[in-house]
C-alpha cells in the first residue's frame, strides 16, 4: 500500500511538472501605442472635414445684416455613408482654468491642422490629457462656426439671438366672384444657430483616446505675429510660439490697443463682474502685435503681467472672432476679424521669462 502511494505521488509530481512547463511564463510587452486601445483609421483630414460639411448656411447673419457677411454662425450635421474619423493628438489643457468645456486636436507633422471639439464637461483633461493621441469618429456630430471659427458640436439655437423674418407667398381668394391672387405675409422667429456643447457620454462614443499620454510629442510651431496674422484660417485652433515676445502693458477695445488706467487692470484678467467676456492684454515681437485673452475664471487672472522687459517665448492657441466694427452710422458696420490668443496656463511663457516666473513665485 505504501509503495502504491509512492507511485502515485511520483506520477502526480509529474503531471504538475508537464503542466507547468506548458504554462508560458513570460510574454512580449504589450507596445505603448496599444495599452489603451487600437487607433481607427482616419479617413479624412480636419481641412477635408470642413471642405466636405462646413457651410455658410447662416440665415440669422443674413437676416440681420442684409445679406452681408453670412456664414458666421453654422451648425450643420456631418451625415456621411461610411464612417468620418479624424485624429491627432491633444494640444489643450484645462488644468489652469483658461480653457473651459472644450479640447483641441491637432494634425500631426508638418502643416497639420487643428479643431476645436465642444463638450459639455469640465476636468476635460483628466480623460483627454495633453499629448493624448485620439481619434474621432464625427458622424452624427455637427461642424459649424462661431463668428466665422470652426468647431465640432451640436446644434445649438441661441435663445438671445434672435430676428424675424418676413415670407412673402401668394395665396387664391374670391373676390366679386372671381379667384383672386394676394399677399400673403407671415412672419418667423429666426435664432442664431451655433455650434453647441456635446453632452459627456455622446463625446465618449465619439472620440477614442490610444496609447499614453506624452505631452513632449506636442510640438507648437513657430511663427512670428506677423505670419500668424498673414496666416488665415489654416491657423486657427493651432498651438504656436512666438519668440522675442513682450507684454506692451496694454489692453483692447474692439482689436485696438487701449492704455491700462491703474495697477488693478494691470493683470491678465479684471472682472467682468460675471459676465466672463476674455480680457485681452496686447503683446508684440517687432513684426507686429496680437492679443492673449485670458479668462477671469482662470488661475492666473489675478496675476500682474511681465513688465515689457520680459521679452521671450510665449506659446499659445490660435483663436479667431469674426464680429461687426462699431461706426457712427449702422449702414457703415464692418466686421473685423480679430485674433485672440489663448494661454493655456501660465507656464506657456517660456524662454526668457524666467525671472517673471521668479518674481510671481511660480
Amino acid at each position: 500500500m505504501m509503495k502504491m502511494k509512492k507511485i502515485y505521488l511520483m506520477l502526480t509530481a509529474v503531471c504538475l511538472t508537464l503542466l507547468t512547463a506548458c504554462n508560458q511564463t513570460e510574454f512580449d510587452a504589450i507596445p505603448q501605442d496599444k495599452l489603451m486601445g487600437d487607433s481607427l483609421v482616419a479617413n479624412y483630414t480636419i481641412a477635408q472635414l470642413i471642405d466636405s460639411f462646413m457651410t455658410n448656411n447662416d440665415k440669422y447673419t443674413d437676416l440681420t445684416r442684409n445679406g452681408v457677411n453670412s456664414g458666421l454662425f453654422t451648425s450643420d450635421s456631418i451625415n456621411a455613408d461610411g464612417d468620418v474619423v479624424i485624429k491627432g493628438i491633444i494640444t489643450s489643457s484645462d488644468v489652469e482654468g483658461n480653457i473651459y468645456k472644450y479640447i483641441i486636436v491637432q494634425e500631426e507633422g508638418a502643416n497639420g491642422r487643428a479643431i476645436k471639439i465642444s463638450i459639455d464637461a469640465a476636468g476635460l483633461s483628466g480623460l483627454f490629457p495633453l499629448g493624448q493621441r485620439v481619434w474621432v469618429r464625427c458622424n452624427g456630430l455637427f461642424l459649424g462656426k462661431y463668428a466665422q471659427s470652426p468647431q465640432i458640436g451640436t446644434l445649438y439655437y441661441n435663445p438671445e439671438k434672435a430676428t424675424t423674418e418676413m415670407v412673402v407667398s401668394q395665396k387664391t381668394i374670391q373676390k366679386n366672384g372671381k379667384d383672386t391672387l394676394v399677399n400673403d405675409t407671415a412672419y418667423n422667429t429666426v435664432f442664431r444657430k451655433e455650434p453647441g456643447r456635446i453632452s459627456l457620454p455622446i463625446a465618449l462614443k465619439a472620440i477614442h483616446a490610444y496609447g499614453l499620454p506624452d505631452p513632449s510629442r506636442v510640438v507648437a510651431d513657430t511663427l512670428t505675429i506677423a505670419q500668424i496674422r498673414a496666416g488665415g484660417a489654416a491657423l486657427i485652433n493651432k498651438l504656436v510660439c512666438i519668440k522675442n515676445a513682450y507684454f506692451t502693458g496694454k489692453g483692447a477695445d474692439y482689436n485696438l490697443p487701449k492704455t491700462l488706467v491703474n495697477d488693478d487692470e494691470y493683470i491678465f484678467a479684471p472682472s467682468t463682474n460675471g459676465i466672463g467676456y476674455p480680457q485681452s492684454r496686447e503683446i508684440q515681437d517687432g513684426t507686429g502685435s496680437v492679443f492673449i485673452s485670458t479668462s477671469e475664471f482662470s488661475k492666473f487672472a489675478k496675476t500682474k503681467l511681465p513688465g515689457s522687459g520680459h521679452i521671450g517665448n510665449i506659446t499659445a492657441i490660435v483663436g479667431w472672432y469674426n464680429d461687426k466694427k462699431p461706426a457712427v452710422s449702422p449702414a457703415a458696420v464692418t466686421t473685423e476679424i480679430y485674433h485672440q490668443l489663448t494661454l493655456r496656463g501660465i507656464g506657456d511663457l517660456g524662454k526668457g521669462f524666467e525671472a517673471y516666473h521668479l518674481e510671481i513665485g511660480n
